[in-house]
């Protein structure tokens, strides 16, 4: 097994999901040691460098990108040159029984789970499941854009039950994961059917983390749904994150949706300047780094104007944080805001078109161009029809006319009743929201 080969392909994977000035200062440095045992070590430049790489912000990124790289590692680890050093041949790596393969994140818990109007009633939900783990709520879905704490959520309840009901058996994976372990009982020879169901179904909390991948795999769906159900009509719980609600999901078998929906579903909104503050001096006691409260407030604000989600707003402190050391300055001044900030901040000019925003629209929604510009008038095709024809009258200045034409030689006032609907709903309807929101960022990530 080729560790520098696997290392080297899980960097572009982790670039992605950090901030630049975090990738260079602190992963990029990061190299690979060993493999043994299921076991991946990197090694750290330092006892500083490994703390960084490991904490809340960085490691679970890390961790994912080495899993999907390799599949067959089940542990990822960071260790300093003094424990290098100090490791004997008898230190072998401590790995859990070949049935276990949880691996939750300790840094994710309720206690640094920051909660305010817009997470409050997901955040009751997800302490109450994690109290008494299949009485109440199940199953427990929740969805939310990028970034905003469903996996901190999803292990904070796998740690709450290790600490209060350690007998019970917990399975935290991703529905990536769920669907290879499935390929592979299907394709191996060595591993039947029953030791995959074994692993699944006999588990007393299944947390599986973005759903909406498993809409467009029928027979994972198939296996999934079996495994749902074996699993709640037992009374044993389960809780799924998603990028979106169920009904947004059109490829989504309909027995499924409605399993989804036979719980409780809870969306987490964007958070208000006030939680974006409590946010920011959270993750700045975290790292022992002092802050003016001016300060806080000013990062605050540009990341409520901005609509910067968590990861972002982590993203947009540690480079002040950082631009302010180059500085030789202990504590950050909105000067340094301004300066560090200054390119994130200058408005984005938008260079797309119609097309692009249809591409991008179905890409969301999981369906085809054809889709949308056709005839048919399924929920699954109407609703992301009104949301291109918004997006490309907000985008572009482009007559009502040429979009009707755009979107199959539509009416005029068809294209004008589809822009009034999603804009009459955006006030009142947070789903509206959040899609229109998420399907503008992939518009403007180009």
């Amino acid at each position: 097994m080729d560790i520098g080969k696997i290392w080297k392909q899980s960097l572009p994977k982790i670039a992605d999901k950090v901030s630049s000035i975090s990738f260079d200062c602190w992963i990029k440095t990061l190299s690979a040691d060993s493999f043994t045992d299921g076991v991946f070590t990197l090694l750290a430049e330092s006892k500083n460098a490994k703390e960084y790489a490991t904490n809340e912000r960085h490691f679970t990124h890390i961790e994912a990108a080495i899993k999907d790289t390799a599949p067959v590692v089940e542990i990822v680890k960071i260790i300093d040159p003094v424990e290098k050093e100090q490791a004997t041949p008898t230190d072998k790596p401590k790995t859990k029984p070949k049935d276990d393969k949880l691996t939750v994140n300790p840094n994710m818990t309720f206690d640094n789970f920051i909660v305010g109007k817009s997470n409050e009633v997901v955040a009751a939900a997800a302490e109450g499941v994690a109290k008494n783990p299949g009485k109440r709520i199940n199953p427990l879905f929740v969805y939310s854009g990028v970034g905003l704490g469903k996996t901190h959520l999803l292990n904070a309840i796998a740690n709450q039950i290790i600490a209060d009901k350690p007998e019970l058996k917990i399975m935290l994976a991703t529905s990536e994961k769920f669907t290879n372990d499935y390929i592979y009982t299907i394709k191996s020879k060595d591993q039947p059917a029953e030791a995959f169901r074994e692993k699944y179904r006999t588990t007393d909390v299944l947390l599986i983390d973005d759903i909406q991948f498993i809409a467009d795999k029928p027979s994972t769906q198939e296996e999934f749904f079996h495994t749902f159900n074996d699993l709640v009509q037992n009374g044993r719980q389960v809780v799924l994150t998603s990028d979106r609600h169920p009904d947004d999901m059109p490829k989504l078998q309909e027995r499924m949706r409605s399993r989804f929906k036979s719980g409780l579903i809870q969306d987490i909104g964007s958070p208000d300047v006030e939680m974006r503050t409590a946010i920011l001096q959270k993750k700045a006691a975290m790292e022992n780094y002092r802050l003016d409260d001016e300060v806080v407030a000013h990062l605050a604000k540009i990341a409520a104007d901005t609509d910067a989600n968590i990861r972002d707003m982590e993203g947009m402190l540690f480079k002040v944080i950082f631009y302010a050391g180059l500085m030789n300055r202990n504590t950050p001044t909105i000067e340094d805001c301004h300066l560090a900030l200054k390119e994130g901040m200058q408005d984005k000019k938008v260079q797309t078109t119609a097309d692009n925003i249809i591409d991008k629209v179905c890409k969301y929604f999981n369906i085809t161009k054809t889709d949308i510009i056709g005839k048919r008038r399924n929920r699954e095709y109407v609703e992301p029809r009104m949301f291109a024809i918004y997006l490309i009258t907000e985008f572009l200045n482009i007559p009502l006319v040429s979009i009707g034409q755009l979107l199959g030689n539509r009416d005029h006032t068809t294209i004008m009743h589809g822009r009034n609907k999603i804009q009459s709903l955006l006030a009142t309807d947070k789903r509206i929201k959040m899609i229109v929101k998420d399907i503008s960022k992939m518009v403007l990530s180009e």
